[in-house]
């Protein structure tokens, strides 16, 4: 009977063992996990603010640096929609089945007690029965051994529910175990799956800026506001000049000077008009002709030229403007091209 009464014991102490260890490591893993998640909500809030800070300083910058810093910000954007979608499954997938742990933890070490007790009650009845036997009186040691009996019954019975109930419990654990981390492992995937083809993209986007276009523009610019003084400055020096020259005796003299140069150049014109007017005439219409098909040739050929640079032109905006969106762009556009 005591060898009987020392195994059962030695089966409480594992099965309150496996128990007690259930409560301490699941409970720490779930604070763990619980404490991850709420990190990874911070950083997408700060993501958020790095976001917003991208954008306003994308509105200062030059035009390469200002596309590359737009899309940089729109594919950060979409990366934190996707880590939002991590925190919620992780919240759902991995936190809530851990922190349901407590529960059903409690509820075993309930049954534990109970068995426990009736443990105790056997125990009890068993001393009872020895005493009896020492006493040797006959009644009373057939009220014991039917006593022991019955409290060994229900001892027998309690046992053999709760190796049932820890059985379960630890299948149970070992299946949820493996399923909560696989759906951590799972969650991470996803996400770092998505960011990684985001920043793929992101990258190829960087590589693509140009600063020495706007560090021309932004030379260009120094240089004009650096030259709009001197220009203020010449521009009155030639006022001061102009006036110097139109005073009365200067007007005069230059006045006097283009009445004998019209002069001089009517009658020389005049005399060579009555010597030669036919053949004046004939070449002063085939020079028109000629110089009017020239004309038209080259404003023919002027038109196509300009024609074909603004169709270049317009297939390498068209070119450079779908290559230089933002992955978040291009993925709503294809999304709105789906529906």
């Amino acid at each position: 009977m005591d060898t009987l009464i020392s195994s059962r014991d030695t089966q409480v102490r594992t099965m309150e063992q496996t128990v007690k260890d259930a409560e301490k490591y699941l409970g720490e893993l779930c604070s763990l996990l619980a404490s991850y998640t709420r990190k990874t909500a911070k950083l997408r809030d700060k993501a958020d603010l790095l976001v917003a800070q991208l954008f306003d300083y994308s509105r200062t910058q030059e035009p390469e640096l200002q596309v590359g810093l737009k899309n940089l910000a729109e594919d950060l954007a979409m990366v934190q929609d996707y880590r939002q979608a991590q925190v919620e499954r992780l919240e759902t997938r991995v936190v809530a089945p851990l922190k349901a742990y407590g529960d059903i933890v409690k509820n075993k070490r309930t049954d534990l007690k109970k068995l426990s007790s009736d443990l105790n009650k056997e125990l009890k009845e068993v001393q009872k029965l020895e005493k009896a036997r020492l006493r040797n009186p006959d009644n009373r040691q057939l009220i014991a051994e039917v006593s022991a009996q019955k409290a060994s019954n229900n001892a027998q019975h309690s046992i053999t529910q709760l190796e049932d109930t820890i059985m379960d419990f630890q299948r149970q654990k070992l299946e949820d175990i493996k399923r909560i981390f696989m759906n951590f492992i799972t969650v991470e995937m996803l996400f770092h799956t998505k960011a990684l083809e985001v920043y793929t993209h992101t990258i190829h986007n960087l590589e693509a800026v140009n600063p020495q276009k706007d560090l021309e523009l932004y030379s260009g610019r120094i240089k004009m506001n650096l030259s709009n003084p001197l220009d203020s400055l010449l521009s009155s020096h030639s006022s001061q000049f102009l006036d110097h020259c139109t005073s009365p005796v200067a007007s005069q003299r230059a006045q006097s000077l283009r009445s004998s140069l019209a002069s001089t150049a009517g009658q020389s014109h005049r005399l060579q008009h009555s010597q030669y007017p036919d053949t004046a005439r004939r070449s002063r219409s085939s020079l028109q002709r000629q110089r009017g098909i020239e004309e038209v040739e080259e404003e023919e050929g002027e038109e196509e030229e300009e024609k074909e640079e603004e169709y270049e032109s317009e297939v390498e905006e068209d070119h450079q403007h779908t290559s230089r969106l933002s992955y978040a762009a291009q993925y709503a556009q294809i999304r709105r091209w789906q529906k």
